[in-house]
């Protein structure tokens, strides 16, 4: 809050600004319009950047619910369907895919971040497409499901793939470099796993698996929280 509540005020001069001297056509009028137009532009990218380091931070217990979640990822898919910048996404979801037992909200949280991700690197591609499968793995101590969202996008460069998920990497021109790391907290406050990859054929992949239930894993995460706010 201390860093956010300066902004606001310095974004609404900058537009009354525009609003009450944009009149003229001199050189002046120029660069007060570029001007005011970087300040409105940064200052917003600046909210952006707390609010996502707040969400990164931010530690509330884990609320579990049984929930369908191939319609959870159907529903969140179907709102970018439908943006000002439509974004096609193919849905490969097994239909006899158990209920899961996890926090929706973040479940829908995590989705809503790996889309806004796959937009963000494929900003100026015309056929921008995103990929989602579903499937049950069997075996192990614990049902999982797997989940996997690719794109045809350029895919992660040089080395970042092997630090996707680490806070602030980032390549895009646009990014805050904590979508991926908010998705990896995530998937880890579910007891879950994490990866990411390039595929063969362009674009890029992210992994994850999820169990079937979470209420032991959640338990011990919970724990830990609440021993860290008695400290």
């Amino acid at each position: 809050h201390e860093i956010k509540n300066p902004l606001t005020p310095i974004q609404l001069s900058a537009e009354r600004l525009r609003r009450r001297y944009l009149q003229s056509s001199s050189s002046e009028g120029e660069l007060l319009d570029r001007a005011t137009h970087t300040i409105i532009q940064q200052v917003e990218a600046m909210k952006e950047m707390v609010n996502a380091f707040s969400e990164y931070a931010r530690t509330p217990r884990v609320e579990l619910t049984r929930f369908d979640l191939n319609a959870l990822i159907a529903e969140v898919s179907e709102l970018y369907a439908h943006q000002d910048r439509p974004l096609a996404i193919k849905l490969a979801l097994e239909p006899s895919l158990p209920l899961i037992e996890a926090d929706a909200g973040r479940m829908r949280q995590m989705f809503h971040n790996l889309l806004r991700n796959a937009l963000e690197a494929m900003e100026h591609q015309s056929d921008a497409c995103v990929e989602i499968a579903t499937r049950r793995v069997l075996g192990g101590e614990t049902d999982q499901i797997e989940i996997k969202v690719s794109d045809n996008g350029p895919g992660f460069s040089g080395d970042i793939v092997h630090q996707a998920f680490d806070p602030y990497v980032t390549s895009k021109p646009k990014g805050t470099g904590l979508g991926l790391a908010i998705v990896k907290k995530l998937v880890e406050e579910h007891g879950g796993q994490i990866g990411a990859r390039n595929r063969e054929r362009g674009g890029a992949e992210i992994s994850i698996l999820i169990p079937v239930s979470v209420e032991a894993a959640v338990h011990t995460i919970n724990r830990r929280q609440d021993h860290r706010r008695e400290r």
